[in-house]
């Protein structure tokens, strides 16, 4: 074999050790995304969950108010608002998640011109299986509820303004209190423990 002959040889070696490189790489590259869409493909959830919109300082619901909602599959997606959907809250501070908007990992809340009394006034990264398992709600700096768990309720506290209040009334007329098993008050939310203080002392007869 001539040397012209040897080169022309080891140049169509090298050709074909390319072409099954680039090959391989290719069915590589395919098997990894198709893992990866295999791993990140959502679950169908088809459970309703609602999200409350609670005044930080009374839990009194915040009636009317604009919700923008953001969800992601990570902090990434949260910031760049990639999904979202917007709402308005009813007559007791409520708003149903979107269908289209269950299947993913985390929300993030905004209520507009409102401050949310996380820190901040930001909404943390809520987990929407933790929402839906469990129920879960946003932390309260404004006062010092403590919210009782539903799963599929997410409670939201934000400061309110007197325009978006409008508490329930019992039958009667009167204010809804916050005793237990009470229908009429705002759901989930229970207050502070009352003073163990002595009573004030009745008074006497004219």
């Amino acid at each position: 074999m001539t040397i012209a002959q040897r080169i022309a040889a080891t140049r169509a070696a090298c050709a074909r050790f390319r072409a099954g490189a680039t090959l391989g790489v290719g069915v590589l590259t395919l098997a990894a995304a198709a893992l990866r869409a295999q791993n990140s493909w959502p679950a169908m959830h088809p459970e309703p969950i609602a999200i409350r919109i609670l005044d930080g300082r009374r839990g009194l619901p915040l009636a009317g108010v604009h919700v923008q909602i953001v969800a992601g599959y990570d902090d990434n997606d949260l910031l760049q608002g990639s999904w979202g959907a917007e709402a308005i809250t009813d007559d007791r501070g409520r708003a149903m998640l979107p269908d289209a908007l269950k299947d993913f990992g985390f929300l993030a809340i905004r209520v507009v011109k409102h401050k949310l009394c996380a820190a901040h006034g930001l909404s943390p990264r809520l987990s929407l299986g933790s929402i839906r398992n469990e129920g879960l709600s946003t932390p309260d700096e404004c006062g010092t509820l403590v919210p009782a768990r539903q799963p599929g309720v997410l409670i939201v506290f934000a400061k309110a303004h007197a325009k978006d209040l409008r508490p329930l009334r019992e039958p009667n007329g009167t204010m809804p209190s916050f005793a237990a098993g009470n229908p009429l008050a705002a759901p989930g939310v229970r207050p502070p423990a009352a003073s163990t203080g002595s009573p004030p002392p009745a008074p006497t007869a004219p």
